[in-house]
């Protein structure tokens, strides 16, 4: 028997961090019986990968061309932290009794890291890894995730208080004539938002072509670009929907005024800043979607910001009441956010996890067995509690 139970425990609740500030928690390892070890290390690091299968014409040996495949990936590593925590891995075997056993451990983090990210072809991952270093048998390991997030505020990105007012016209062809144009206006208070905001977008239709408008959708989406550097150099580009509203329908030659709320879920900050693999950018996507398979949709794509700290000057968060404000209600918030020093009055943001689905830890060359690889894993994002807009 030996090992009953090995896991990490970090002392903050939600396992979140900011560049900077000091990871720590506990190694616990539970015993039914002594054990001889060399000793128990630890290792925190960060790193970002991108990984994904391309066509590939090969040359066989009578020089014929066939289809392939290949597998393509890049690798980026930001720090790594490795250390004893009891024992070492050149001394002699020490005696651990049976019964439970708590070892902290911490690690400062650097302060130009890129924020957690998780997705299908590629991720930013932080974890920490515990190793029970064991003589002439197969180490024992566990390893645990934690989420980074690079702040990104919206008050010191220039375009994110921008006003947006777009419009996007088109006829369509009928027996060699073409239709009165039809029309779709659209507007936002700013380009910049936060998880936990709702963008307000007013739509104006004017159809005076003879053509039904089956609805007019809005349509976040997140655009990811995953680089690749062994054993070539490839991009690949996946586009997300995290949030969608829709509204019709508006008849040939009628027309519609109103406006539409598109929630901001848990997401990552724009940008991806000081990551050099992964890119990320949000759109707003407007698309008019027009009956009849032999007409096309009228669509228009708008830059959006996503931040983790809002613009002061548009919409204020509440402050949480005092029931949102237990722990078992998912307030708490990492010691030390930055944004209390730059906005003393923003109520904190809770920690959420991602919508987009967690992802398995298990990485390339890693055992099956480690513990806590069954445990699948999506980053928490600050998400802040808005007045509902009216």
């Amino acid at each position: 028997m030996g090992l009953k139970d090995f896991r990490i425990i970090f002392d903050n609740p939600w396992s979140t961090y900011y560049p900077g500030q000091t990871v720590s928690g506990n190694i616990i390892a539970v015993l039914d019986s002594t054990k001889k070890i060399r000793g128990i290390s630890v290792k925190v690091k960060g790193v970002a990968n991108t990984c994904w299968t391309t066509d590939k014409q090969e040359m066989d040996d009578r020089g014929q061309y066939r289809e392939g495949t290949q597998t393509v990936t890049a690798h980026e590593e930001y720090f790594e932290t490795k250390y004893y925590l009891v024992g070492s891995a050149s001394g002699g075997e020490i005696e651990i009794q049976s019964g439970e056993h708590k070892f902290p451990f911490q690690c400062v983090l650097p302060t130009n890291l890129p924020s957690s990210f998780e997705s299908d072809f590629g991720h930013v991952r932080y974890t920490v890894k515990a190793t029970l270093d064991r003589p002439w048998k197969f180490d024992q390991e566990v390893k645990s995730p934690f989420t980074v997030i690079l702040p990104l505020d919206l008050n010191q990105e220039l375009r994110a208080s921008e006003k947006v007012q777009e419009e996007m016209s088109k006829t369509f062809c009928c027996l060699c004539c073409a239709t009165a144009p039809l029309t779709v206006n659209y507007s936002l208070p700013v380009r910049g938002y936060v998880p936990g905001q709702s963008m307000p977008i007013k739509i104006n239709v004017e159809n005076q072509s003879g053509v039904t408008v089956n609805t007019v959708k809005l349509i976040l989406c997140k655009i990811v670009t995953f680089r690749a550097t062994t054993p070539s150099n490839d991009t690949r580009t996946e586009e997300i929907v995290v949030s969608e509203v829709g509204k019709g329908p508006v008849e040939g030659g009628g027309t519609a005024d109103y406006e539409q709320n598109l929630e901001i879920p848990p997401l990552p900050p724009s940008n991806l800043t000081n990551c050099g693999i992964i890119d990320l950018e949000y759109n707003l996507k407007v698309v008019a979607c027009v009956s009849g398979w032999y007409y096309r949709n009228l669509s228009k794509n708008t830059v959006i910001y996503v931040g983790t700290v809002p613009l002061v000057n548009y919409q204020t968060p509440s402050a949480p009441s005092v029931e949102a404000m237990k722990p078992e209600a998912g307030w708490t918030a990492p010691d030390g956010i930055p944004t209390s020093n730059l906005y003393p009055d923003l109520p904190p943001p809770s920690y959420e996890e991602s919508t987009n689905g967690a992802r398995s830890l298990w990485e390339r060359g890693e055992s099956e067995h480690v513990f806590g690889l069954t445990n699948r894993f999506a980053p928490r994002y600050p998400v802040y509690n808005f007045v509902p807009i009216q």
